[in-house]
């Protein structure tokens, strides 16, 4: 029996959601943004693998985000590892569709280190996921390199997340949302794929 904590986590980090309703009020503020996160199959990494795609409702075959993320757990922290995909560009639509992922196991796979977001139940059902501790995340900003804070509060029925960036050298903040936070509704999920194929 494979672990039934781990396996209830990946249902709720897994599925298709959108901010739909936060986009309709706020249009001038807030894009209408769908995140996929499938699940993989177990023997694709040998391991409990998603790949997510992230993208503007208006442009579909041009996701801004597409990654492969591994979930482990170590003791109450489920740890949600990011993996840049070379010729991500073959993999584009693979959240709809996953037969467009067939051969994914073959791609080259690179770590985002310190780029590992970590999970903890605050209360039953609902979590909370930060970036791992030592503010070691780096994304280039034009021409200059800065870390990146994120904060996703998590359930089974929503994702709410905020991404910001920080100067390498002064700790001042330089991107990011000045509205607050996205949030998400679910509107897809898979977790029969789950209990077919990860159990």
């Amino acid at each position: 029996m494979k672990n039934k904590t781990i396996l209830e986590f990946a249902k709720m980090i897994s599925g298709i959601f959108s901010n739909k309703e936060q986009a309709l009020e706020n249009p001038k503020i807030f894009a209408h943004i769908q995140i996929h996160i499938r699940p993989l199959f177990f023997k694709t990494f040998k391991c409990y693998a998603f790949y997510s795609e992230q993208r503007y409702q208006h442009d579909i075959w041009n996701p801004y985000r597409q990654s492969i993320n591994k979930l482990t757990q170590e003791k109450d922290i489920y740890i949600i590892s990011n993996h840049k995909i070379e010729n991500k560009e073959r993999l584009t639509g693979g959240g709809l569709d996953i037969s467009l992922l067939n051969g994914i196991s073959s791609y080259k796979l690179q770590k985002k280190l310190g780029c590992s977001m970590h999970f903890r139940e605050h209360d039953p059902g609902n979590f909370i996921g930060h970036i791992e501790p030592g503010e070691k995340c780096f994304i280039q900003n034009g021409k200059d390199k800065t870390f990146v804070k994120s904060k996703v509060l998590l359930n089974k029925n929503s994702l709410i997340s905020e991404d910001t960036g920080y100067e390498k050298k002064t700790g001042k903040k330089v991107w990011g949302s000045d509205f607050g936070p996205l949030s998400f509704k679910k509107i897809y999920n898979f977790d029969d794929f789950i209990d077919r194929n990860w159990y």
